[in-house]
């Protein structure tokens, strides 16, 4: 029996969705971080950058004073004043000047009508220091932002300088308690392109920010999405403090800020890079319909042994979705025996665009594909099972469109159960153990935590259910391993070109359904289980980078880490070595 039999769990609330648990955990983690020395702290000032705008005048003053009160004293504020503030709120501003002076709070004043773009260039026009953060009115840094953002951008405990860092967040409601927490991953690009998930707090290099063409208005779109773009396109290195050191208020602020796809599109024009772009499926996200230039050769291989109903299905829907693809089906029939498979088989031989090979060895998912990729003709690789199905069309062409980019190494689809439920939305590694798909068996009408089953992002793996590879990828890569021949030769091989520079995207706009019972599980190999471990257990103990470390590995939920996972996952391994 191939498949040992699992039942797939209910997938139980994320953190945003389990406050109470949340603002324990939050409190207890500041007050534990904040209680800590951080070491030695990096020498160059930084200009908090604050523009006021008809502020509420307590908030202000907590915005003010968690920059006044930071461990790091090295900090300068850069305020703005828009318009007229109001008398109390005209107290709170000098009020802080007097006490601080001049030289440690800058103060400078803009007309009633001030584009915020325009008020956020000229505070940081005004700046001195070599870094700068960007803070709402009235938003709030934790006590250690300062001393913990300058330590990663100044590569203090990795020994690799940043020009980019950013923290994790959360908002405050009208109780002032944290809620809605942004544990976010680190550094994606594609993540980056789909929303500004960056956030706050950032902090930036001056010199960067200057070289990118400092603040400015993006036309019919959000300026705070567009220097983060421009930035990042810059810098060497992007760095993540995974901990929450800001929480924001989106109440009382400055004005709405624009919904445009401005900063998305100048994005793809500086990029030379094609795409419609549209809104994405949470509110503030965008999503970048890809399409391939020309009409490049895609061969998909498809591994089968008998399931004529499923086969059928899988072959007829990609041949009815495929596009302006020049389209190679490989199918690889290792060893059907039923009557009506070969039927199917010798009518499906007929097409112009159809392979058979026929490889009856006993069943090794690696070797049977890289066998067929070898004798593909495509550019493009797409690894797809049998038990797939293609509902629309456009999924092929995102797919390849990705491939085809020179910096990534494999792009995954999303996949769906039949009833809409979700089966795949990028594989995290440590998730189960080993490596298990985030987010499986939500409501496939639910975004997920931080949008991820619905956002183009870069995640560690995508599933070889439905892979695309550039052929020069692939081969460079070595095709998959042979010796992970039943479980995890997927992850693998997306790990290894990670290793050699290469992104994996996750894209949602190519969905399909898989047919894959929730109760079919992976094979059960101990042996290629094993082997993974020990070949990625650095990885393992560091946490993908792509999920939060503070999100649990146990399950596919995104809750809140518990407290003794490091113990579980041993106690998983010791189960493992038994079996």
């Amino acid at each position: 029996m191939l498949f040992a039999p699992r039942d797939l769990p209910p997938l139980g609330p994320d953190v945003a969705a389990d406050p109470d648990r949340y603002r324990a955990w939050s409190r207890a983690r500041e007050a534990e971080r904040v209680s800590k020395p951080v070491g030695a702290l990096p020498g160059g000032r930084t200009d908090v950058l604050v523009v006021v705008e008809s502020p509420e005048t307590e908030q202000l003053r907590q915005c003010l004073r968690s920059v006044t009160h930071q461990t790091n004293p090295n900090w300068r504020l850069s305020i703005v004043t828009v318009g007229n503030p109001g008398e109390d709120a005209e107290a709170v501003l000098t009020g802080v000047r007097e006490v601080w002076g001049p030289e440690r709070v800058g103060r400078h004043s803009a007309p009633h009508d001030t584009d915020p773009a325009d008020a956020a260039a000229l505070a940081f026009e005004r700046s001195v220091s070599p870094t700068v953060l960007l803070l709402g009115q009235h938003d709030q840094l934790t006590p250690d932002a300062l001393a913990l953002l300058g330590l990663a951008i100044d590569g203090v405990q990795t020994n690799r300088r940043a020009e980019v860092a950013y923290a994790d967040e959360d908002q405050l409601d009208a109780n002032n308690e944290p809620v809605n927490p942004s544990l976010k991953p680190d550094w994606s690009p594609d993540f980056l392109l789909s929303g500004p998930y960056l956030g706050r707090p950032l902090l930036l290099r001056r010199g960067i920010v200057a070289e990118a063409g400092g603040i400015c208005r993006v036309p019919g779109g959000d300026w705070e999405h567009d220097l983060m773009l421009r930035v990042t396109e810059r810098a060497g290195l992007v760095a993540h403090v995974a901990e929450v050191l800001c929480h924001r208020r989106h109440y009382g602020a400055l004005a709405p800020r624009p919904t445009g796809d401005g900063a998305v599109a100048a994005a793809l024009s500086r990029r030379r890079e094609s795409g419609e772009v549209s809104p994405g499926p949470v509110p503030g996200t965008w999503s970048v319909h890809r399409r391939p230039e020309g009409r490049p050769s895609v061969s998909v291989i498809i591994p089968f042994r008998d399931g004529a109903g499923f086969l059928r299905s899988c072959v007829d829907s990609v041949s009815a979705t495929v596009g302006d693809i020049d389209l190679d089906l490989v199918l690889v029939d290792n060893g059907s025996v039923d009557p009506e498979t070969h039927t199917l088989v010798e009518h499906l031989a007929a097409r112009p665009e159809v392979t058979i090979l026929r490889d009856p060895r006993n069943f090794n998912w690696a070797a049977l594909n890289n066998v067929a990729a070898a004798s593909a003709r495509g550019e493009v690789l797409v690894f797809l099972n049998n038990d797939i199905e293609a509902p629309r069309a456009g999924w092929l062409e995102a797919l390849a469109a990705h491939a085809l980019r020179p910096e990534i190494g494999a792009v995954g689809a999303r996949l769906v159960y039949p009833g809409g439920r979700v089966q795949h939305a990028g594989v995290v590694v440590g998730i189960g153990g080993a490596a298990g798909h985030v987010l499986a068996g939500l409501p496939g009408d639910q975004p997920g935590y931080l949008g991820m089953a619905v956002l183009t992002r870069n995640c560690s793996a995508v599933t070889g259910a439905c892979m695309a590879v550039r052929r020069a990828v692939f081969d460079e890569i070595g095709g998959f391993d042979e010796l992970l021949g039943l479980d995890l030769n997927d992850i693998d091989f997306c790990l290894r070109a990670i290793e050699r520079g290469y992104r994996i995207v996750y894209e949602p706009l190519a969905e399909l359904v898989h047919y894959e019972s929730p109760s079919r599980g992976t094979s059960g190999s101990v042996a290629n289980i094993t082997s993974f471990i020990d070949r990625w257990e650095a990885l393992l103990k560091s946490g993908d980078p792509y999920l939060s470390r503070h999100i649990t590995r146990v399950d596919s939920s995104c809750a809140l880490r518990g407290p003794d996972e490091e113990g579980w996952w041993q106690e998983w391994r010791l189960t493992l070595g038994r079996s």
